[in-house]
């Protein structure tokens, strides 16, 4: 997200267009992401460890490239940053030195994942594999905890991440 915030900067794209760019890209994410757990069951492998183990590793690889704090002001501008307001419809509906509360009111994953035919039982167990991506990033960032309360992929009506400070 990252070149397209900053072809968003340079005037390259509009917001509306980064937008629609990284939800299109969510989506043949997820679509891949469903085929290919798909045929690991198939296959009679494990998906759900694999899923879990891929994805973490691959938050942890994000959560890498986030600058280092121990603010949880400064982790919020990076961890929802002005394209992923967009894309996933964010509200941050609280945030100080100590806590901060993010709602995800649209998951393109999820959306994705219902127009293939995907029943709630299966949205559910896919978003919570596809939310070890939070965990990886979050197990970069030593100094906060993170508590997942909701989840769109669930049938809730939004994701809501809870950021602490760890004591």
């Amino acid at each position: 997200m990252h070149l397209v915030e900053n072809r968003m900067d340079n005037n390259t794209f509009t917001r509306e267009q980064a937008v629609e760019y990284v939800r299109k890209a969510i989506d043949d994410r997820a679509t891949w992401f469903y085929l290919l757990l798909k045929e690991a069951s198939a296959a009679g492998l494990d998906e759900e460890s694999l899923a879990r183990k891929a994805i973490f590793q691959f938050g942890c690889l994000k959560g890498g490239k986030l600058k280092e704090t121990d603010d949880l002001r400064e982790f919020m501008g990076q961890f929802a940053s002005e394209v992923s307001k967009g894309v996933f419809e964010m509200d941050l509906r609280e945030v100080s030195s100590d806590r901060a509360v993010l709602e995800f009111n649209y998951c393109p994953l999820v959306e994705c994942w219902r127009r293939l035919g995907c029943d709630q039982t299966e949205t559910d167990r896919l978003c919570d594999w596809a939310m070890e991506g939070d965990r990886g990033i979050m197990s970069k960032f030593s100094a906060f905890k993170l508590d997942i309360q909701s989840r769109i992929g669930a049938g809730d009506k939004c994701c809501r991440l809870v950021f602490s400070k760890v004591d």
